[in-house]
């Protein structure tokens, strides 16, 4: 018996994983969502720096410029724990979707171009929900 036929004795590394289809879909899919979360937050904090996108940021009431700052922080966490692939990512990804539809509603004059955006977040929650039930039978099989 050879010093490396034991499986324990393997390499590791990235090389000596073995990534199924649809868990490496998955992990592209979270990039690409990531990505967009985090160009979505951008846009907040480009509104709060006064760049002319709506709105001006001192022109809107207080709590749409609490909402406006919150989103700006939020999205940019959400879109690098998505990035990155952590385990909390998605779940806080799914709320922040979530709380956005919502603010979309209250604040549907000052929405503008976040509607838009609230619409695509909501087609890649949708498709998430998709990939994701795709991975589970895939490591269920």
């Amino acid at each position: 018996m050879s010093l490396y036929e034991d499986p324990l004795d393997e390499a590791i590394g990235r090389d000596s994983v073995k990534v199924k289809p649809w868990r490496q879909r998955m992990i592209h899919f979270q990039r690409i969502a990531g990505g967009f979360m985090m160009f979505k937050g951008l846009i907040g904090w480009a509104i709060i720096c006064g760049l002319p996108l709506g709105t001006p940021f001192v022109a809107m009431r207080m709590h749409a410029q609490a909402w406006t700052i919150f989103f700006a922080v939020i999205d940019v966490v959400a879109g690098v724990a998505l990035w990155l692939g952590s385990a909390w990512g998605a779940t806080l990804w799914l709320i922040v979707v979530a709380t956005q539809i919502s603010a979309d509603i209250v604040f549907a004059e000052l929405a503008g171009l976040l509607v838009l955006l609230t619409i695509v977040e909501v087609l890649f929650g949708a498709a998430f929900v998709l990939v994701r039930f795709k991975v589970y039978e895939e490591d269920n099989q």
